[in-house]
Protein backbone atom coordinates (compact mmCIF):
# COMPACT_ATOMS: atom_id res chain seq x y z
CA UNK A 1 0.00 0.00 0.00
CA UNK A 2 1.62 3.00 -1.18
CA UNK A 3 2.02 5.69 2.24
CA UNK A 4 2.10 9.56 1.15
CA UNK A 5 4.44 11.72 2.51
CA UNK A 6 2.84 13.49 4.94
CA UNK A 7 4.35 17.38 6.12
CA UNK A 8 2.83 16.91 9.13
CA UNK A 9 5.66 14.60 10.22
CA UNK A 10 8.55 16.57 9.15
CA UNK A 11 9.64 18.34 12.21
CA UNK A 12 9.91 22.12 12.39
CA UNK A 13 13.73 22.26 12.46
CA UNK A 14 13.92 20.37 9.39
CA UNK A 15 11.63 22.98 7.59
CA UNK A 16 13.93 25.90 8.71
CA UNK A 17 16.84 24.22 7.78
CA UNK A 18 15.57 23.71 4.07
CA UNK A 19 14.63 27.35 3.97
CA UNK A 20 17.77 28.92 5.81
CA UNK A 21 20.53 26.59 4.59
CA UNK A 22 19.51 27.75 0.33
CA UNK A 23 19.87 30.98 1.69
CA UNK A 24 22.73 30.96 3.65
CA UNK A 25 24.43 29.71 0.73
CA UNK A 26 23.14 32.49 -1.65
CA UNK A 27 24.63 34.58 1.35
CA UNK A 28 28.16 33.36 1.15
CA UNK A 29 28.05 33.73 -2.77
CA UNK A 30 27.03 36.68 -3.11
CA UNK A 31 29.40 37.83 -0.58
CA UNK A 32 32.11 36.57 -2.67
CA UNK A 33 31.19 38.08 -5.90
CA UNK A 34 31.11 41.64 -3.81
CA UNK A 35 34.36 40.85 -2.51
CA UNK A 36 35.83 39.76 -5.90
CA UNK A 37 34.43 43.14 -7.69
CA UNK A 38 35.20 45.07 -4.45
CA UNK A 39 38.85 44.35 -5.20
CA UNK A 40 38.23 44.55 -8.90
CA UNK A 41 36.55 48.30 -8.51
CA UNK A 42 39.32 48.90 -6.35
CA UNK A 43 41.92 48.71 -8.66
CA UNK A 44 40.04 50.08 -11.74
CA UNK A 45 39.36 53.18 -9.49
CA UNK A 46 43.10 53.70 -8.35
CA UNK A 47 44.07 53.28 -11.74
CA UNK A 48 41.41 55.73 -13.29
CA UNK A 49 42.92 58.21 -10.04
CA UNK A 50 46.32 57.67 -11.66
CA UNK A 51 45.64 58.42 -14.98
CA UNK A 52 44.15 61.78 -14.05
CA UNK A 53 46.79 62.55 -11.95
CA UNK A 54 49.02 62.08 -14.77
CA UNK A 55 46.42 64.27 -17.00
CA UNK A 56 46.41 67.03 -14.52
CA UNK A 57 50.22 66.74 -13.94
CA UNK A 58 50.45 67.11 -18.13
CA UNK A 59 48.16 70.28 -18.55
CA UNK A 60 50.25 72.01 -16.08
CA UNK A 61 53.43 71.10 -17.39
CA UNK A 62 51.49 72.52 -20.71
CA UNK A 63 50.54 75.44 -19.44
CA UNK A 64 53.93 75.84 -17.86
CA UNK A 65 55.38 75.50 -21.84
CA UNK A 66 52.97 77.52 -23.36
CA UNK A 67 54.03 80.05 -20.47
CA UNK A 68 57.65 79.93 -21.86
CA UNK A 69 56.98 79.83 -25.51
CA UNK A 70 55.08 83.50 -24.98
CA UNK A 71 58.29 84.09 -22.75
CA UNK A 72 60.64 83.04 -25.72
CA UNK A 73 58.75 84.81 -28.60
CA UNK A 74 59.26 87.97 -26.32
CA UNK A 75 62.86 87.63 -25.56
CA UNK A 76 63.17 86.78 -29.39
CA UNK A 77 61.38 89.53 -30.64
CA UNK A 78 63.54 91.88 -28.25
CA UNK A 79 66.80 90.20 -29.54
CA UNK A 80 65.93 90.41 -32.85
CA UNK A 81 65.15 94.89 -32.22
CA UNK A 82 68.42 94.86 -30.31
CA UNK A 83 69.92 92.96 -33.28
CA UNK A 84 68.94 95.74 -35.61
CA UNK A 85 69.64 98.36 -33.18
CA UNK A 86 73.53 97.09 -33.07
CA UNK A 87 73.14 96.68 -37.05
CA UNK A 88 72.32 100.20 -37.40
CA UNK A 89 74.74 101.49 -34.95
CA UNK A 90 78.11 99.47 -35.50
CA UNK A 91 78.00 101.71 -39.14
CA UNK A 92 78.04 104.75 -37.08
CA UNK A 93 81.15 103.49 -34.65
CA UNK A 94 83.70 105.90 -36.03
CA UNK A 95 86.52 105.77 -33.44
CA UNK A 96 88.04 102.96 -30.62
CA UNK A 97 87.97 104.05 -26.89
CA UNK A 98 90.16 106.69 -25.65
CA UNK A 99 92.34 103.18 -23.17
CA UNK A 100 92.15 100.73 -26.00
CA UNK A 101 95.14 99.35 -27.86
CA UNK A 102 95.19 100.75 -31.52
CA UNK A 103 95.00 98.38 -33.99
CA UNK A 104 97.31 97.63 -36.73
CA UNK A 105 95.80 97.57 -40.67
CA UNK A 106 97.45 95.42 -42.76
CA UNK A 107 97.64 96.95 -46.76
CA UNK A 108 98.43 100.45 -44.13
CA UNK A 109 101.97 102.04 -43.66
CA UNK A 110 103.02 102.44 -39.42
CA UNK A 111 106.21 104.22 -40.76
CA UNK A 112 108.16 105.21 -43.99
CA UNK A 113 106.26 104.57 -47.18
CA UNK A 114 109.02 103.64 -49.74
CA UNK A 115 107.20 104.59 -52.82
CA UNK A 116 105.95 107.08 -54.08
CA UNK A 117 101.81 107.29 -53.27
CA UNK A 118 101.23 109.05 -56.57
CA UNK A 119 98.52 106.73 -59.07
CA UNK A 120 100.20 104.77 -61.79
CA UNK A 121 99.11 102.30 -63.76
CA UNK A 122 101.98 99.61 -62.72
CA UNK A 123 99.68 96.83 -60.71
CA UNK A 124 101.34 96.95 -57.15
CA UNK A 125 101.51 100.78 -56.59
CA UNK A 126 100.29 101.75 -53.16
CA UNK A 127 98.47 104.56 -51.45
CA UNK A 128 100.25 104.54 -48.23
CA UNK A 129 100.99 100.83 -48.47
CA UNK A 130 97.38 99.85 -49.48
CA UNK A 131 97.61 98.38 -53.08
CA UNK A 132 95.54 100.56 -55.54
CA UNK A 133 93.50 97.55 -56.91
CA UNK A 134 91.98 97.25 -53.48
CA UNK A 135 90.26 100.69 -53.86
CA UNK A 136 88.24 99.12 -56.36
CA UNK A 137 86.15 97.19 -54.55
CA UNK A 138 84.29 100.64 -53.37
CA UNK A 139 82.05 101.70 -55.87
CA UNK A 140 80.69 105.42 -56.44
CA UNK A 141 77.35 104.75 -55.12
CA UNK A 142 78.92 103.87 -51.56
CA UNK A 143 78.27 107.35 -49.74
CA UNK A 144 79.04 105.38 -46.41
CA UNK A 145 83.26 105.38 -47.23
CA UNK A 146 82.50 109.30 -46.27
CA UNK A 147 83.12 109.78 -42.44
CA UNK A 148 79.50 110.82 -40.39
CA UNK A 149 77.43 108.82 -43.07
CA UNK A 150 75.77 105.24 -41.84
CA UNK A 151 73.40 103.61 -43.79
CA UNK A 152 70.27 105.61 -42.48
CA UNK A 153 72.20 109.06 -43.52
CA UNK A 154 72.75 106.76 -46.76
CA UNK A 155 69.20 106.09 -47.52
CA UNK A 156 68.19 109.69 -46.37
CA UNK A 157 70.47 111.42 -49.06
CA UNK A 158 69.40 108.72 -51.86
CA UNK A 159 66.16 109.82 -51.18
CA UNK A 160 66.93 113.33 -51.97
CA UNK A 161 68.95 112.59 -55.11
CA UNK A 162 72.54 112.80 -53.67
CA UNK A 163 73.11 109.18 -54.96
CA UNK A 164 77.33 109.13 -55.60
CA UNK A 165 80.23 110.74 -54.58
CA UNK A 166 80.00 113.54 -57.26
CA UNK A 167 76.25 114.16 -56.47
CA UNK A 168 77.56 114.94 -52.53
CA UNK A 169 80.80 116.88 -54.11
CA UNK A 170 78.78 119.14 -55.90
CA UNK A 171 76.77 119.62 -53.10
CA UNK A 172 78.22 122.91 -49.64
CA UNK A 173 77.48 121.66 -46.76
CA UNK A 174 75.36 125.25 -46.73
CA UNK A 175 73.01 122.80 -48.47
CA UNK A 176 73.76 119.77 -46.56
CA UNK A 177 72.47 121.47 -43.62
CA UNK A 178 69.26 122.99 -44.31
CA UNK A 179 68.58 119.47 -46.14
CA UNK A 180 69.25 118.33 -42.48
CA UNK A 181 67.07 121.03 -40.61
CA UNK A 182 64.04 120.25 -42.72
CA UNK A 183 63.94 117.05 -40.33
CA UNK A 184 63.91 118.87 -37.21
CA UNK A 185 65.76 117.75 -34.50
CA UNK A 186 66.34 114.41 -36.12
CA UNK A 187 69.28 115.32 -37.30
CA UNK A 188 70.22 117.94 -35.33
CA UNK A 189 73.65 116.52 -34.51
CA UNK A 190 75.00 115.67 -37.50
CA UNK A 191 77.55 118.00 -38.95
CA UNK A 192 77.89 117.45 -42.73
CA UNK A 193 80.54 120.11 -43.33
CA UNK A 194 83.04 117.92 -44.69
CA UNK A 195 81.41 115.87 -46.61
CA UNK A 196 81.68 117.33 -49.74
CA UNK A 197 85.55 117.86 -49.61
CA UNK A 198 85.52 113.66 -48.63
CA UNK A 199 82.85 113.09 -51.73
CA UNK A 200 85.37 114.91 -54.20
CA UNK A 201 88.72 113.10 -52.46
CA UNK A 202 86.90 109.78 -53.26
CA UNK A 203 85.31 110.49 -56.88
CA UNK A 204 88.94 111.90 -57.73
CA UNK A 205 90.89 108.64 -56.10
CA UNK A 206 92.35 110.81 -54.00
CA UNK A 207 92.64 107.92 -51.61
CA UNK A 208 95.65 108.79 -49.57
CA UNK A 209 94.40 112.72 -48.49
CA UNK A 210 90.88 111.16 -47.93
CA UNK A 211 92.51 108.54 -45.31
CA UNK A 212 94.66 111.04 -44.07
CA UNK A 213 91.73 113.49 -43.62
CA UNK A 214 89.44 110.74 -42.19
CA UNK A 215 92.34 110.18 -39.50
CA UNK A 216 92.02 112.94 -37.92
CA UNK A 217 88.30 113.78 -38.30
CA UNK A 218 85.48 112.93 -35.37
CA UNK A 219 82.29 111.38 -37.23
CA UNK A 220 82.95 113.75 -39.96
CA UNK A 221 83.65 116.84 -38.05
CA UNK A 222 86.81 118.89 -37.25
CA UNK A 223 87.48 120.24 -34.65
CA UNK A 224 90.18 119.13 -31.17
CA UNK A 225 91.19 115.75 -32.68
CA UNK A 226 93.13 117.20 -35.39
CA UNK A 227 95.56 117.17 -31.95
CA UNK A 228 94.46 113.62 -30.58
CA UNK A 229 95.98 110.59 -31.77
CA UNK A 230 94.83 109.13 -35.23
CA UNK A 231 92.33 106.48 -35.88
CA UNK A 232 91.54 104.31 -38.44
CA UNK A 233 90.08 105.64 -41.18
CA UNK A 234 86.52 105.29 -42.28
CA UNK A 235 87.92 103.70 -45.76
CA UNK A 236 89.76 101.29 -43.88
CA UNK A 237 87.01 99.92 -41.83
CA UNK A 238 84.77 99.49 -44.93
CA UNK A 239 87.97 97.51 -46.77
CA UNK A 240 88.86 95.45 -43.62
CA UNK A 241 84.73 94.74 -43.28
CA UNK A 242 85.29 93.72 -47.23
CA UNK A 243 87.81 91.23 -46.24
CA UNK A 244 89.59 93.60 -48.92
CA UNK A 245 92.39 94.31 -45.98
CA UNK A 246 93.85 92.25 -43.07
CA UNK A 247 93.33 93.66 -39.64
CA UNK A 248 95.13 92.37 -36.97
CA UNK A 249 96.21 93.58 -33.40
CA UNK A 250 99.40 95.27 -32.12
CA UNK A 251 101.78 92.32 -30.81
CA UNK A 252 99.52 89.18 -32.65
CA UNK A 253 101.62 86.34 -33.38
CA UNK A 254 98.68 84.75 -35.19
CA UNK A 255 99.88 87.46 -37.53
CA UNK A 256 102.30 85.40 -38.43
CA UNK A 257 101.86 82.56 -41.12
CA UNK A 258 101.64 79.02 -39.70
CA UNK A 259 101.20 80.65 -36.04
CA UNK A 260 97.80 79.34 -34.50
CA UNK A 261 96.20 80.11 -31.17
CA UNK A 262 98.30 76.83 -29.32
CA UNK A 263 101.94 77.88 -30.94
CA UNK A 264 101.27 81.63 -30.01
CA UNK A 265 100.87 80.17 -26.01
CA UNK A 266 103.95 78.37 -26.13
CA UNK A 267 105.79 81.26 -27.77
CA UNK A 268 104.65 83.66 -24.83
CA UNK A 269 105.49 80.52 -22.41
CA UNK A 270 108.79 80.92 -23.72
CA UNK A 271 109.06 85.09 -23.77
CA UNK A 272 108.30 85.91 -27.15
CA UNK A 273 105.55 88.20 -26.79
CA UNK A 274 105.88 90.54 -29.36
CA UNK A 275 106.67 90.74 -32.77
CA UNK A 276 110.11 92.46 -32.15
CA UNK A 277 111.00 89.50 -30.07
CA UNK A 278 109.95 86.91 -32.58
CA UNK A 279 112.28 88.39 -35.65
CA UNK A 280 115.43 88.58 -32.94
CA UNK A 281 114.92 84.76 -32.47
CA UNK A 282 116.95 82.32 -34.45
CA UNK A 283 114.60 79.60 -36.32
CA UNK A 284 116.99 76.99 -34.41
CA UNK A 285 115.48 78.61 -31.50
CA UNK A 286 112.05 78.17 -32.38
CA UNK A 287 112.46 74.76 -33.49
CA UNK A 288 113.54 73.81 -30.05
CA UNK A 289 110.43 75.39 -28.48
CA UNK A 290 108.42 73.09 -30.59
CA UNK A 291 110.43 69.79 -30.40
CA UNK A 292 110.18 70.14 -26.66
CA UNK A 293 106.36 70.55 -27.00
CA UNK A 294 106.03 67.05 -28.58
CA UNK A 295 105.11 65.64 -31.75
CA UNK A 296 102.11 67.06 -32.53
CA UNK A 297 104.22 70.12 -33.16
CA UNK A 298 106.43 68.28 -35.38
CA UNK A 299 104.81 69.78 -38.53
CA UNK A 300 105.29 73.15 -38.21
CA UNK A 301 107.69 74.71 -39.90
CA UNK A 302 109.15 78.45 -38.28
CA UNK A 303 111.45 78.99 -40.78
CA UNK A 304 110.05 82.51 -42.13
CA UNK A 305 108.18 83.22 -38.61
CA UNK A 306 111.52 85.87 -38.01
CA UNK A 307 110.94 87.71 -41.36
CA UNK A 308 107.73 87.88 -41.27
CA UNK A 309 107.57 88.91 -37.92
CA UNK A 310 110.60 91.82 -39.23
CA UNK A 311 108.09 93.12 -41.51
CA UNK A 312 105.31 93.49 -38.82
CA UNK A 313 107.38 95.01 -36.51
CA UNK A 314 108.77 97.85 -39.00
CA UNK A 315 104.53 98.55 -40.31
CA UNK A 316 105.77 97.06 -43.65
CA UNK A 317 102.05 95.48 -43.94
CA UNK A 318 101.90 95.36 -47.81
CA UNK A 319 104.95 93.79 -48.10
CA UNK A 320 104.20 90.96 -45.61
CA UNK A 321 100.85 91.00 -47.13
CA UNK A 322 102.11 90.16 -50.14
CA UNK A 323 104.88 87.47 -49.12
CA UNK A 324 102.44 85.41 -47.22
CA UNK A 325 100.46 84.63 -50.49
CA UNK A 326 103.86 83.09 -51.10
CA UNK A 327 103.34 81.06 -48.36
CA UNK A 328 101.63 77.72 -47.73
CA UNK A 329 101.88 77.13 -43.68
CA UNK A 330 104.29 79.28 -43.02
CA UNK A 331 106.66 77.46 -45.31
CA UNK A 332 108.27 78.88 -48.81
CA UNK A 333 106.54 77.75 -51.77
CA UNK A 334 109.14 77.67 -55.16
Amino acid sequence: MISLFSYCEISWWCVLCAWLLPFLLGLLLGWLLWAKFKNLYASLKAEYDEYRLKCRNTEEELQKCLSKQNSYVSDIALLKGRLKECEENAAKADSDDAGAQRLAVAGTVAGTVKEDSTVKEDAGVTYQGISADKFAALKEDNLQVIEGIGPKMNEFLRKHGIVTWSDLAQKTPEELKALLDKEGNKYKIIDPSTWPQQAALARDGKWEELIALQKKLDTGRKGKSHTSAETESKVEKILIKMGVLKRWEKDDLKAIEGIGPKIEKLLHAAGIKTWEQLAATPVSKLQEILNNAGKRYALADPSTWPKQAKLAAEGRFAELEEYQDYLKGGREVN
